[in-house]
Parts: C-alpha cells; structure tokens; sequence
C-alpha cells in the first residue's frame, strides 16, 4: 500500500506540474496574442481572447495547487513546508527549487495586482504583468532542473515547443509591433459674434431688402386670408 501511494502521489505531482506548465504556456501565449493583435476580430474576438486569458491562467493555479499539494503528501520525497515556502530550504536540488519558489510568489504577486486593478490602475498594472514572462522562463529551468522526466524526449519536445513559442511572440511583440498614431484633437470652431452678424445684415442691402419683404409679405397673407373667409 506504501508502495502503491507514492507512485499515486509522484504521478499526480508530475503530471500536475506539467498539466500547469502547459497551461502557463497558453496563457501567456494568448497573452502575447492579445497584446500584438494578430489575431483575428472576424474569426476571434477580442472578448473571447481576454475570456480565455483569464481561464487558462485559472486553471493553471488550480493544477499548480494539485502539483504543490501532491509533492507536500508524496511519502518519498518528504518535503515540508518550510522546503516549499522557503527558497533554498529544500533538500533536493535545492537551487533548482528556489526558482520555482520565486515564479510562485511573482505569480501571488500578479494575482493581487488583477485584484487591486482599479485602486492601483492599469499603468502599473500592466507593469506588473510583465512578470508573466520571468514566471515562465522561471517554471521552465525549474521544469528541467527539478523534473525526473526531463531526459525524455517529449519533455523536452513540451519545453522547447514552449520556449520557441513564447520567444517567437515575444520577439514580434517588440520588435515588429506596429504603434497606434496618436490622434490630434479636432479645435472647435470659433463662435461668430453676435455683433458681426449684425454688422453684416446691415452691409449688405440685400439681406436688407430681403428681410423687408418677408416682413410685408406676411401682412398681405393675413389680408388675403381674411378676405377669402369673409
């Protein structure tokens, strides 16, 4: 049974940890994606892009949780919780572990941050979501240091996907991200004085003029339609 639970747990905890970096992934891919519109508004909108951020980010802390929790309960490994709190507290590969410590609480950090969005605004918060990317590279060398299955080929194959993927969208994000043109504000027009107006009606005689004969012309309709009523 002893025998039984621990590769329950070292299961459970590989594949947890991998099932969260996967998740990592596309979330900071969709992230990048977002941020360099390619994607298409037609095909894809925008919404259903920063739905799907915040989905893949969630369910990945769900995973990490499973991943953390079964390494606490693993009978074999024996970690405390000062081992996974504490940078280089651990045992085992110790160096390797303090960089998945640091990626955990710069992940806290980032969450807070979406919490406190509104009172810190979105300037700094979008400063602070920069370290997205260092989480990544952080879980990744700790996926590689740490894990038992990283001389396996599609291991290997899961990181070095991850890293051309993210690194490809990255680099387009910076180098060939194309700027909004600021837009100029339109001036309003100038009101035209009342006393111009005046001064023009009175220049002109055939404004003069014109003005005149509506005003006698009214008159005469009047006179018309009271004679016809008659």
């Amino acid at each position: 049974m002893n025998t039984l639970w621990e590769s329950v747990t070292w299961d459970v905890a590989r594949a947890g940890g991998f099932t969260a970096y996967a998740l990592l992934t596309l979330a900071v891919i969709v992230g990048l994606a977002l941020s360099t519109q390619i994607q298409s508004p037609k095909r894809w909108p925008r919404l259903i892009n920063s739905e799907l951020h915040n989905f893949l980010t969630l369910l990945g802390t769900i995973f990490l949780g499973v991943h953390i929790l079964a390494v606490i309960v693993d009978p074999f490994t024996h970690f405390g919780l000062n081992e996974i709190l504490i940078p280089l507290a651990s045992h085992y590969r110790p160096e390797w572990m303090a960089l998945g410590i640091v990626g955990l609480y710069l992940g806290i950090a980032i969450g807070i941050s979406t919490l406190l969005r509104k009172h810190i605004g979105y300037a700094w918060w979008r400063k602070l979501h920069i370290l997205t990317l260092a989480i990544f590279a952080l879980a990744t060398i700790h996926g590689i240091g740490t894990g038992s299955d990283t001389s396996t080929p599609w291991a290997l194959g899961i990181y070095i996907a991850s890293s051309v993927l993210v690194g490809t969208l990255l680099c387009k994000r910076i180098f060939f991200s194309k700027k909004k043109p600021a837009r100029v504000p339109a001036r309003p027009a100038a009101p035209v004085p009342a006393r111009s107006v005046s001064t023009a009606t009175q220049s002109s005689p055939r404004a003069l003029n014109g003005s005149r004969g509506v005003a006698t012309a009214i008159p005469e309709q009047n006179r018309t339609q009271a004679v016809r009523i008659r």
